[in-house]
């Protein structure tokens, strides 16, 4: 893990503000890793559903807007997927999905423990303030647990290149499993 800096201030302020407007869902990304956080998908969204069985799907997601767009392009320019998490933000140790290359960028607001697993160096613990941003590897196994609450993070993420192709033009305002 790479801290990226921190949001601050008034910018601090209006990221709360945003992301407490955004409607959460319970049921979109129901995960065994994340059984109870809520989430919004923007960009491109995953239903996080196993490539090698088939079950996998990549969909255009809502736009975040013009200020969540730049803030984006400004920490990960170019980025494809953006998943907004609150709730009980606890996450247990997994690794991102495979539509997405092995880095991205995480604003947390609130509180939390970020841990690693990195086979050379061990687990490593991080502890996360409001508004700091991370680069991480998600190819490392990882979990988060909230410290505060509530909790937000969002995270910026690229898809790898093989898997542009196969988004699904039909735009959704919210991804749900079936």
């Amino acid at each position: 893990m790479e801290i990226l800096g921190h949001i601050q201030g008034s910018a601090l302020a209006e990221l709360w503000q945003w992301v407490e407007d955004v409607p959460l869902s319970e049921t979109a990304l129901r995960s065994r890793y994340a059984p109870n956080r809520r989430v919004k998908c923007f960009g491109i969204a995953s239903n996080l559903q196993s490539i090698a069985k088939g079950r996998a799907k990549l969909v255009q997601a809502a736009d975040p807007g013009d200020r969540i767009r730049a803030l984006g392009d400004r920490l990960l320019p170019g980025w494809h997927s953006l998943l907004v998490c609150g709730g009980d933000t606890t996450i247990h140790w997994h690794r991102d999905h495979g539509h997405f290359v092995g880095t991205a960028v995480m604003v947390n607001l609130g509180e939390a423990v970020y841990y690693e697993r990195d086979y050379e160096l061990g687990e490593q613990r991080h502890t996360l303030t409001d508004g700091m941003v991370i680069r991480m590897n998600t190819k490392l196994l990882h979990k988060a647990v909230p410290i505060s609450t509530p909790r937000y993070n969002l995270t910026f993420r690229h898809l790898k290149p093989e898997f542009i192709s196969q988004v699904e033009e039909k735009r959704i305002t919210q991804l749900t499993l079936m």
